[in-house]
């Protein structure tokens, strides 16, 4: 993977037109700008910047086109998302296949459905840098990855099923004499759409003096035109703010430095770390959890305020404290900690902190409600499930207790009803079992009722539905304190 170091030597010296430059975009958009003006400073022609155009198309028509006005241009894109996701690219196949086996007997020239298809085709080709011509149409259908033909592309109509493998090996050859087909009727594949124009910019060229440089926040590792500019060189990588544990977050230090070098104003370690807590938030599902690309540029904009405010040109935690908004992502899972230890003010901090993070308070309380409401009936099982299968209430040691005792809490239950606990990941099953073990048995029976109450309470018989939950955390942590 090339370096933006190696990307200017690349654009000084080579004839190189199209460039990505991915990362969180406050490292990437200052970083491709300086590619862009290493390009633009080839012809003397001044960099024009796109932030995150609705569409491509006008860009990529201008810079296809000589204009006697200006001999030479180069156009930054900033965060246009066209790489994001490689099945777009897909989509183009998805869209060929529509046809096929129909275009079996027709050929392209007297049927526009079957002229159509052979386009898209083209067109698909050329954005997976395939040379349509350069082989057998069997040959050169060999050429695209198997997870193009696989189904499940955004097309026109909809999304594809995914196909099988023997599916996608049928459709291979359908495709063959669909290809045949169009290069028999003198079709080239004209560019249509933003990826298929973007295609065949990198396949054909732009005019001479004429750039691209693309700023992306994130590109689809297996997208087919992030892999041919990568082949040339044309690709830098820089870093990304992730999300680590316990609240903490990794590859910040790339992102202070080139606010720093910006602003010229640097920032303690502490104070770095307190705009992060404030400002960075993650987004997707518990699966593919991601930073949230908004709250990296909100960490840019309020570390360049603070610049501007900063007294002896340092940024402090104080200053940070005084002047930022506390708008940060806060774990849930912080606040039933707190909870489980009787740690009551930490724990009404957490959960005010979190509902005013929220876009939606409403749903964000009920959210946080559901979860409430499953801990405590976990509490309530993994009492009885103790008791039943005389499991000692004093074990500390994590390991421990995940080979020991997770089987025996989890077994078959001697009525044979479904066990409660069954399925439950051994870290949550923990947390829980710490929990009950800090509650007099008698005192969780009551639990079920305190939640039922609340319940009504948080969803209309209750003016003030924030009393009603801090209520139920004051009940359980006074339960944990006895």
């Amino acid at each position: 993977m090339a370096t933006l170091d190696d990307l200017l030597g690349v654009a000084a010296d080579s004839a190189h037109q199209v460039y990505l430059v991915e990362g969180d975009l406050v490292l990437a958009e200052p970083q491709a700008a300086r590619l862009a003006e290493v390009l633009a400073g080839k012809t003397g022609c001044q960099v024009r910047r796109y932030r995150r155009p609705p569409t491509l198309g006008p860009i990529l028509a201008d810079l296809r086109t000589y204009s006697l006005f200006d001999p030479a241009k180069v156009a930054l894109v900033v965060d246009s998302a066209l790489l994001a996701d490689e099945k777009a690219a897909a989509a183009l196949v998805d869209q060929a296949a529509e046809v096929v086996p129909l275009a079996a007997g027709h050929d392209a020239e007297s049927d526009p459905a079957v002229r159509e298809a052979a386009s898209r085709l083209l067109q698909a080709l050329h954005v997976f840098g395939v040379d349509p011509a350069a082989d057998a149409p069997a040959t050169v259908l060999e050429k695209l990855p198997a997870w193009a033909l696989q189904g499940g592309g955004s097309a026109g109509k909809g999304r594809t099923a995914s196909r099988t493998a023997a599916q996608a090996k049928a459709l291979r050859k359908e495709l063959a004499a669909l290809l045949a087909a169009g290069l028999a009727a003198g079709l080239r594949g004209f560019a249509e759409g933003d990826l298929a124009q973007l295609g065949e910019i990198v396949a054909s060229g732009l005019p001479p003096g004429h750039a691209l440089v693309l700023a992306e926040h994130s590109a689809a590792k297996k997208h087919p035109l992030r892999e041919q500019l990568e082949r040339r060189g044309a690709v830098a990588v820089l870093g990304k703010v992730e999300a680590g544990k316990g609240g903490q977050w990794q590859g910040l230090a790339p992102l202070v430095a080139e606010l720093a070098r910006e602003t010229g104003v640097a920032a303690d370690a502490a104070a770095a770390a307190e705009l992060a807590r404030r400002t960075l938030r993650q987004t997707g599902d518990f699966g593919s959890r991601g930073v949230d690309a908004e709250s990296t540029s909100r960490f840019g904009a309020e570390y360049r305020k603070l610049a501007s405010q900063a007294a002896g040109g340092r940024i402090t935690r104080q200053l940070v404290e005084q002047s930022v908004e506390d708008r940060g992502e806060q774990d849930v899972w912080q606040i039933l900690d707190a909870l489980g230890q009787g740690r009551g003010g930490d724990a009404l901090a957490q959960l005010r902190r979190y509902l005013a993070a929220a876009d939606d308070e409403i749903g964000a309380r009920l959210s946080f409600f559901g979860m409430l409401a499953r801990f405590c009936r976990q509490l309530v099982a993994v009492a009885g499930a103790v008791q039943l299968f005389n499991v000692p209430r004093g074990e500390t040691y994590y390991k421990r207790f995940e080979q020991r005792w997770v089987p025996v809490l989890q077994g078959e239950l001697p009525n044979g009803d479904a066990n409660p606990l069954a399925g439950l990941k051994a870290y949550p099953l923990f947390r829980a079992y710490q929990t009950a073990a800090a509650i007099p048995p008698g005192e969780l029976a009551r639990l079920p009722w305190w939640v039922l109450e609340t319940e009504q309470r948080i969803k209309g018989e209750a003016s003030d539905a924030d009393a009603a939950l801090t209520e139920l955390i004051a009940r359980i942590v006074g339960l944990v304190r006895q």
